[in-house]
């Protein structure tokens, strides 16, 4: 890396935590589920359902976008990109790693709850304790807020449309899917929790009604 500017040197961070990312939430925490609780939650599926499935496709690309964005300032492409000041690339550095935290305990607070995809056939228990008492989808909240975070440090159109994409996704995911699904199985259990808890910020996304 000798010639590197300071700059360069942000855009590599940006991608070893979008890497470490992936790998600490959907390789070390699965590992660890299943050391746990014997399972690691992985589903060999996009989804049983077209809404799960386009929502899978959907995450896919919004996670490319936010690897391939660094990836691709790294490789030269001449892409628009913000002049943030140096507090914006710290706060990006903390909620990058935060996020990741978030996520693990979120994983571990889920155990055997924690699954790539749905599983009609066999429910998962209700979780609400933990950080599931401030947001319902707290492994979602850390989805973004790492997007987020990552885009920071690497404000291009990509970030910008890596958030965008993320954010429709999981959106599709829990409304479409997820959340008609815990009505069937759980219902006015559910429906009282996700009254008093946002969706994905804790007052954000709370059911109304009765």
């Amino acid at each position: 890396m000798a010639g590197c500017t300071s700059v360069d040197l942000v855009v590599w961070l940006a991608l070893l935590l979008g890497v470490g990312y992936v790998v600490a939430v959907f390789v070390v925490g699965p590992w660890s589920l299943r050391r746990r609780t014997g399972s690691s939650g992985w589903v060999a599926s996009l989804g049983a359902s077209p809404a799960e499935k386009t929502a899978s496709v959907l995450f896919l690309l919004g996670c490319a976008l936010e690897l391939s964005n660094p990836a691709l300032v790294l490789a030269g492409v001449a892409l628009p990109r913000v002049a943030f000041p140096l507090a914006v690339g710290v706060a990006g550095v903390a909620g990058s790693v935060t996020s990741v935290a978030l996520a693990l305990v979120g994983q571990h607070q889920m155990g055997r709850s924690w699954r790539t995809s749905i599983d009609p056939e066999h429910p998962a228990p209700l979780v609400t304790t933990g950080p599931f008492r401030v947001v319902r989808n707290p492994t979602y909240t850390s989805l973004l807020a790492n997007s987020l975070a990552l885009g920071l440090l690497v404000p291009t159109p990509a970030a910008l449309a890596a958030i965008l994409v993320c954010l429709s996704a999981l959106e599709l995911q829990t409304r479409r899917v997820e959340e008609p699904h815990l009505r069937r199985v759980f219902g006015e259990h559910y429906h009282r929790y996700a009254r008093r808890v946002g969706r994905f910020l804790p007052t954000v996304g709370r059911f109304s009604g009765s």
